[in-house]
């Protein structure tokens, strides 16, 4: 069966504009996302519970495509050069909902203490991992975390996210892989785009290249790959 979100014979996502070019639309799509969430920055959201990240998808990318802010309704895949090639294991397009919903009891009993950066870790890889969207879902959790904070009067440094989107979205992916999970990467990188603090590094590795690589992957080489239908 074809895959209904895109182009025949492409793995150009269907949209708005009917841009069939892939640099195209990824422009047209970073563009609306830049602008939508701007507008969230001005007039933010209340974030309390996982499945808000539905309403988040659909104001950041309703301009993009029809379905902004509904779950997928296909399994997804991806490959991963930090995987050797191999995807994360997203959730069953059928569990995306209880699984979010499941993400509420963590939430509620997440405190701003000294366990903060492990646990919110966990739940924004998780809720990464349960991959609600079929494009946008980086994103959407990084929204869904800036909003979220305000709760603990807590704010995020995006233009570190930004500047090191390579980093931090493989460490997504390294702490999307079940009891092989390697959260460290992610916390790293989260402590200091929240709190602004630099974890002492390997007496070998140089601060200057703290995000230049991940797990041996030379990250100036890494380029993104589009889902597909699984």
């Amino acid at each position: 069966m074809a895959d209904p979100y895109v182009y025949p014979d492409t793995n150009v996502l269907i949209n708005k504009l009917n841009i069939k070019n892939q640099d195209r639309l990824d422009q047209y799509e970073a563009l609306m996302f830049k602008l939508a969430f701007e507008n969230l920055r001005q007039h933010p959201l209340n974030v309390i519970n996982a499945t808000d990240i539905l309403n988040i998808h659909k104001l950041l990318f309703s301009e993009v495509y029809e379905w902004a802010g509904n779950i997928r309704t296909i399994n997804v895949a991806k490959q991963e050069a930090v995987l050797n090639g191999l995807s994360v294991n997203y959730y069953d397009k059928k569990l995306i909902l209880n699984e979010l919903s499941k993400l509420n009891n963590k939430m509620t009993i997440l405190k701003k203490d000294s366990l903060f950066i492990k646990k919110i870790s966990r739940l924004i890889s998780k809720m990464w991992q349960i991959h609600p969207f079929r494009e946008g879902n980086t994103r959407a959790v990084v929204v869904f975390l800036y909003l979220y904070l305000k709760n603990f009067n807590l704010n995020i440094n995006f233009d570190l996210l930004e500047k090191h989107s390579k980093y931090f979205r493989n460490a997504l992916v390294l702490a999307s892989i079940g009891e092989y999970s390697e959260y460290q990467h992610l916390e790293l990188i989260l402590n200091d785009a929240i709190f602004g603090i630099t974890k002492n590094l390997p007496l070998n590795e140089d601060k200057s290249k703290k995000y230049k690589t991940i797990k041996n992957l030379d990250l100036s080489t890494y380029k993104y790959n589009y889902h597909t239908k699984k």
